[in-house]
């Protein structure tokens, strides 16, 4: 998560369930009207679209996993 446009309260209940900017983040499944469900360690939370709209993301590739002794 890069930046969030939301009310105070609103930006602080995000902050306790782990979504604040500098957050890695893992969009899990999009629901028919632009909500999202997202992975924030081991939770998973429910956006509706509106805030999901507020929220600015910026793409993370993951890199390949590390492999020691030849073992992946």
């Amino acid at each position: 998560m890069v930046d969030v446009d939301l009310d105070d309260p609103v930006r602080r209940r995000f902050r306790t369930l782990g979504l604040a900017p500098g957050a890695v983040v893992q969009v899990t499944h999009r629901g028919a009207f632009g909500g999202r469900v997202v992975g924030v360690g081991a939770d998973r939370l429910a956006i509706d679209a509106g805030t999901c709209r507020r929220v600015a993301v910026e793409l993370v590739v993951p890199v390949s996993p590390l492999r020691v002794g030849g073992v992946s």
